[in-house]
């Protein structure tokens, strides 16, 4: 297959993902088999034309364009091939450059892939009629039929294609936001698209999700001096990766003889994120703040009006605006006629209505305006990042680190342990007026202050838990930390993961039981493990 034929492929099939349809919401078996059946064969084509792309150098296509740099304008050179070497410089430029961007499509469209199945494989809970087993989140894969290569249906082990849907109360997952994923690969133009609130909060959601830590030394930069054969001394600088402490010498008495000497040092240290993986950073924040969007715009107007003091006067400038606008399409003649007349028939209308007083806005007028600008810019930046913040903290808390480690679900690439720094991402106090919004729009979500503390002594009882051995229901164990950890009740925080009262009563006793043992033989027992 020619690189012309590959891209002019590649460009199709993510036309024909663009082109396919995301329901809203999922009522029953076929519409999640049809959708997740889709979505895991565009996968598998997605990472075959990845890694095909990567065999031909698409990750680095720039290399190439090192033969073909910008010559010297000398008397040596002749101006014809001066000129000729120029344009095949941009030819290879603009061969790289598309190949570069295809790829980045390409693995944008897989990350927001595995995030969409990550959703609905939380959201869902099959069960077979005939031999009773139930498959959910990762198991949900032996259900699917193969054939070159292709889900082409879906099959109990049993033989049994009669299957019952339910719905996972307990997963987290947001069905709804599939739709909002760049699941084409199109993340810029859906970038462009966000209004300056949601620029502003796709920066934000960025900064959370790239919290990093300083990690292992990844390379070292050194400044080599070496004295030639002609006793000239020569420096050169010289980039090493980093295996162990003194493989970075070893690797320069190697390349310039046992009488070099380093004179500077630096070391490049890897940062993990708290998500390791950019593209997956972009379609969440996209995905979260378009969501968002939706649920504030149908809310927005009340909220604003509860701040308003003169109603009609800010419906009347609003009026005056759009018919301003209106009226300059039809008479101006070019682009700059109509702002100019648009803004001269707009301040005209304004003196009509008393609104405009010596060259100066109604005060009145003024205060309202800027007081809608300020609570739209809160509630449009606020929310989404509270949104996705809340999502990540329950699924820390009701998931063990191995399932983390082995198991991407609506976060792929999430770090599986957080440090000190990450947890910096749940150190802010959650808006109690968005949190309402919230929960007005059918969010399962409570206000809570000290979220990374929760995390914190989850992941304490965790630890406590594996050392002595004993299987815990993580779910449970986020219900009893935030009940212990806030003010809030045991059977609050137990539906809030939608679970059984008895079965966190059950766990709490287990962990109070650990943490404060009554008999003189558990004590000792205890300090031993510690």
């Amino acid at each position: 297959m020619s690189e012309s034929f590959l891209v002019a492929q590649t460009e199709k099939f993510l036309k024909e993902i663009q082109k396919q349809e995301i329901p809203s919401n999922i009522t029953n078996f076929n519409e999640f088999i049809d959708l997740y059946i889709t979505l895991k064969n565009n996968l598998i084509k997605l990472q075959d034309i990845r890694n095909e792309m990567e065999i031909r150098g698409y990750s680095s296509p720039y290399r190439s364009l090192k033969r073909y740099g910008k010559m010297n304008a000398t008397n040596d050179v002749v101006a014809e091939d001066f000129h000729d070497q120029s344009r095949h410089a941009q030819y290879f430029r603009m061969k790289a450059s598309t190949k570069k961007n295809i790829l980045d499509q390409v693995k944008s469209a897989i990350a927001s892939h595995k995030i969409a199945i990550g959703h609905l494989e939380e959201d869902t809970i099959i069960k077979c009629n005939k031999c009773n087993q139930t498959y959910s989140k990762h198991t949900l894969d032996n259900l699917l039929v193969t054939k070159n290569q292709e889900y082409t249906g879906y099959q109990c082990p049993c033989n049994s294609h009669k299957l019952t849907y339910e719905k996972n109360e307990k997963g987290i997952c947001k069905i709804d936001l599939i739709r909002y994923l760049p699941l084409a690969g199109d993340y810029m133009l859906k970038r462009s698209e966000l209004s300056s609130f949601g620029k502003e909060s796709y920066r934000n959601i960025i900064h959370i999700l790239k919290q990093e830590k300083r990690g292992i030394v990844k390379s070292v930069t050194a400044v080599v001096k070496v004295k030639e054969e002609n006793g000239k001394t020569v420096r050169h600088r010289v980039n090493i990766d980093y295996a162990d402490e003194s493989s970075y010498e070893r690797e320069v008495r190697k390349r310039y003889g046992a009488e070099a000497k380093i004179e500077f040092l630096q070391f490049h240290h890897k940062k993990p994120s708290l998500i390791n993986d950019k593209h997956v950073q972009t379609s969440l924040a996209i995905a979260y703040i378009k969501y968002s969007e939706n649920i504030i715009k149908k809310n927005i107007d009340e909220i604003v009006l509860d701040h308003t003091h003169n109603i009609d006067k800010v419906e009347k400038y609003y009026e005056i605006q759009e018919n301003a606008r209106c009226t300059s399409r039809k008479l101006a003649r070019t682009a700059e006629e109509r702002i100019e007349l648009e803004k001269d028939i707009f301040i005209l209308e304004l003196k009509k209505e008393n609104l405009i007083h010596n060259d100066i806005l109604d005060r009145e007028l003024k205060e309202d305006l800027k007081k809608q600008d300020e609570i739209s810019e809160y509630y449009y930046t606020k929310t989404p990042r509270t949104l996705i913040i809340w999502d990540i903290f329950k699924y820390y808390l009701t998931t063990s680190v191995n399932r983390r480690t082995s198991y991407a679900g609506p976060f792929p690439n999430l770090r599986p342990t957080l440090d000190t720094n990450q947890m910096k991402a749940f150190d802010e106090k959650m808006p109690k007026n968005i949190i309402n919004l919230l929960k007005e729009n059918n969010e399962n979500i409570l206000y809570i202050p000290n979220l990374k503390e929760i995390i914190q002594y989850k992941q304490e009882i965790e630890t406590k838990q594996n050392n002595l051995h004993i299987r815990i229901d993580h779910a449970c164990c986020a219900a009893v930390a935030i009940n212990i950890k806030t003010d809030i009740g045991l059977e609050k925080s137990a539906h809030l993961f939608n679970l059984n009262m008895d079965q966190v009563t059950k766990e709490k006793q287990s962990i109070q039981k650990i943490e404060k043992p009554k008999t003189n033989k558990a004590k000792k027992f205890l300090e031993m493990i510690k």
